[in-house]
């Protein structure tokens, strides 16, 4: 199962690589890219992870 990382938007840990993969090396390209961190937390809850994910896989 793929896991949720921003849980407002429902983005999945694929979809988020799959954006730093192309391109999105910041977490505002990530959200460009997939509408993560712009729920209703404003990204207190995932970017953190999104970070981790960055440095992970750029």
């Amino acid at each position: 199962m793929d896991e949720k990382i921003c849980l407002c938007r429902g983005i999945s840990a694929s979809t988020i690589i799959n954006s730093i993969k192309k391109g999105a090396h910041t977490v505002e390209a990530v959200k460009e890219a997939t509408g993560a961190t712009s729920g209703g937390c404003c990204g207190f809850r995932c970017k953190e992870k999104i970070e981790e994910l960055i440095e992970e896989n750029k």
